[in-house]
C-alpha cells in the first residue's frame, strides 16, 4: 500500500473505531428501556442540533446531492437540501411541542393509542421499509467513496460500514447516536470547509468558476412553460418537505430533548444550518465544472456516475493528511444518518410491532422492559442486514433517497397530522388511506418491476391525494363504529 493511501486510511480508522469506542462508553450508561430508546428525555440544545443535523446530512446529500447539482444545477437539488431542510423547520414550528409532550418511546404507539393496534401495526410496518431503504444508501455512499479513493473492493467497504455503524449502534442505543452525531457534525463542518477552500483555490477564484458555470446552473423555478414542468416542481418540494414530516427519526429527536422548548429551538436552528451548509455541495459542483472545463480533471471519469464527483475532487486536490480528514468527515455523515435510520427502523421493529404482540400481556415491570431493550438490540442486526440486502438492488443514491421519503409521503402523511391535531377521522377511515397510498406504489413497482417506479411525479403526487380522499369517505361512512380514542391520556 502506498503511502499516499496509508495515512489516510490510518486518520480514517482511528476515527472509526473512536466511534465504535463511544458506542461502548455509551452502553455503560444504558440502565433502562428508556435509556437506550429515548436517551433518557435529557438531551440538550447542542446535542438536539448535532444529532438532527448530522441526521439529515449523509450520503445522499454530499455524494448524491453534488452529483445532482453537477448534472442539473440547483434545480436538481431542490429535494435536498432545500425541501428536506424546510421539513425540518416545519416541524419544530407546528409538531415538536406535541411530540415531546406525548409519553412514548417511539412514533408508532401515536397511532396505536389513537387508532387501535392494527393501525399502529400498518403504519409502523410502512415506516420500516423507508427507514431500510435510507440506511442502505448509507452504506452505497461509503462503498463508492472507498473503492473510489482507495481503490478498495466496493463491496468489502459496504460491509465495513455495516459493521461499524450496528456495533456502535447495538451497544449504545440513542444515547451513542447522539453523541457520535454531535461529533461528527463538527468533523462534518471541518471536512467540507477544507475541500471547498481548497477548490475554490484551485479553480482559479470566483471569476474562473463564473465563467464556466453553466447557463441555467442557478435556475431555482421551472423554465419550460406549461402545466407539467409546475406538476414536477410541486412533486420536488411535497415529496421532501411533507414526506419528511411523519418520520420516527425526527420523532425520536423530539422525544429525548430536555423538555419542548429545546425540542423546537433544535428543529429550526438544524434546518437553517442544513441550508446553509446545504449549499456547500452546490458550489463544489461548480468547482467540478470548472475544473473539468479547464482540463485540470478528466471528464470522462464521472461521465458514467456523476456522485463520484466529490471522491475525485478529494483524491485530485488533498494532500494524504488533508484527505484522511476530509474523508473521515464525509464517512462521519454517512455513518451518523446510516445510525439514525437503523435505530430508528429497529425501535419500530421491536416496540412497535414484536413488543405488543408477543408482550402486551406481560407485566409491566423491569425484567419486562429489559426485554424489550434486548429485543431493539438483535433488531439493529437484523434491519442492518436488511439494508444491505436491499442496497444492492439499486447503486442510485440520490434516486433512493428520495423515493424513500415520497413513498412515506404518499402513506403517512395525512394520518400523522389528523393523530396529532384532529379528532374527526376514524380507525376505519386511517387504515383505509394507509391501505389505500401504500397499494399505488406496490402497483406501480410489480407492474414496472422497479422499486422506483416511473413517472415519479404521479407516484410522489397521487398516493397522498388517494390516501385522504379514502381518509374522508371511509371516515364518513364508519363515524358511528368509530373506536379512536384522543392522546390526552397518554401527555406528560
Amino acid at each position: 500500500m502506498s503511502f499516499n493511501n496509508a495515512v489516510p486510511l490510518a486518520i480514517i480508522i482511528f476515527f472509526v473505531a473512536s466511534l465504535i469506542a463511544v458506542g461502548k462508553i455509551a452502553s455503560k450508561r444504558i440502565k433502562n428501556t428508556e435509556d437506550y430508546l429515548v436517551a433518557s428525555r435529557g438531551a440538550p440544545l447542542f446535542l438536539v442540533v448535532g444529532t438532527v443535523f448530522a441526521t439529515f446530512w449523509g450520503g445522499g446529500t454530499i455524494v448524491g446531492g453534488t452529483g445532482a447539482a453537477f448534472e442539473d444545477g440547483v434545480y436538481g437539488v431542490i429535494e435536498d437540501p432545500f425541501a428536506a431542510g424546510l421539513s425540518l423547520i416545519i416541524i419544530g414550528l407546528l409538531f415538536v411541542k406535541t411530540l415531546r409532550g406525548l409519553k412514548i418511546n417511539s412514533i408508532g404507539e401515536i397511532y396505536t393509542h389513537r387508532f387501535g393496534s392494527a393501525t399502529g401495526y400498518v403504519a409502523s410496518a410502512v415506516m420500516i421499509p423507508t427507514f431500510i431503504i435510507w440506511t442502505a444508501v448509507q452504506l452505497l455512499a461509503v462503498g463508492k467513496i472507498l473503492s473510489v479513493l482507495f481503490d478498495l473492493n466496493f463491496y468489502l467497504s459496504y460491509v465495513i460500514a455495516l459493521v461499524v455503524v450496528v456495533s456502535f449502534t447495538y451497544m449504545g442505543g440513542l444515547l451513542a447516536v447522539i453523541w457520535t452525531d454531535f461529533i461528527q457534525m463538527i468533523i462534518i463542518f471541518v471536512g467540507l470547509i477544507i475541500l471547498l477552500v481548497v477548490g475554490y483555490n484551485a479553480a482559479g477564484g470566483i471569476e474562473n468558476i463564473a465563467a464556466h458555470t453553466p447557463d441555467d446552473f442557478w435556475q431555482f423555478i421551472p423554465s419550460e412553460k406549461g402545466l407539467m414542468p409546475w406538476v414536477t416542481y410541486v412533486s420536488m418540494w411535497a415529496g421532501m418537505a411533507l414526506g419528511n414530516i411523519p418520520s420516527p427519526d425526527i420523532a425520536q429527536r423530539a422525544l429525548m430533548a430536555k423538555d419542548a422548548e429545546t425540542a423546537q429551538k433544535g428543529m429550526i436552528i438544524s434546518g437553517s444550518l442544513y441550508w446553509t451548509f446545504g449549499l456547500i455541495p452546490v458550489f463544489l459542483a461548480l468547482i467540478g465544472h470548472t475544473l473539468i472545463s479547464s482540463g485540470m480533471i478528466d471528464g470522462s471519469l464521472i461521465a458514467q456516475d456523476s456522485e463520484l464527483l466529490i471522491p475525485f475532487l478529494a483524491k485530485e486536490l488533498l494532500n494524504p493528511v488533508l484527505l484522511g480528514i476530509f474523508v473521515a468527515s464525509l464517512i462521519g455523515a454517512v455513518l451518523s444518518s446510516a445510525s439514525t435510520s437503523l435505530f430508528a427502523t429497529a425501535v419500530i421493529f421491536s416496540n412497535d410491532i414484536i413488543y405488543p404482540i408477543f408482550l402486551k400481556d406481560k407485566k409491566e415491570g423491569l425484567a419486562d422492559q429489559n426485554v424489550l431493550m434486548r429485543i431493539t438490540r438483535y433488531c439493529v442486526v437484523l434491519t442492518g442486514i436488511l439494508a444491505a440486502l436491499v442496497g444492492l438492488l439499486s447503486s442510485n443514491i440520490y434516486d433512493m433517497t428520495i423515493f424513500a421519503f415520497t413513498l412515506q409521503f404518499g402513506v403517512l402523511f395525512f394520518p400523522f397530522i389528523i393523530a396529532l391535531k384532529s379528532k374527526w377521522a376514524t380507525s376505519y377511515g386511517i387504515m383505509a388511506g394507509m391501505l389505500g397510498g401504500l397499494l399505488v406504489n406496490v402497483l406501480g413497482g410489480v407492474i414496472q418491476g422497479t422499486i422506483i417506479p416511473e413517472p415519479w411525479e404521479f407516484f410522489t403526487l397521487v398516493p397522498p391525494l388517494v390516501n385522504i380522499l379514502l381518509i374522508v369517505t371511509v371516515s364518513l361512512f364508519t363515524k358511528k363504529s368509530d373506536q379512536s380514542r384522543p392522546l390526552d391520556d397518554i401527555y406528560i
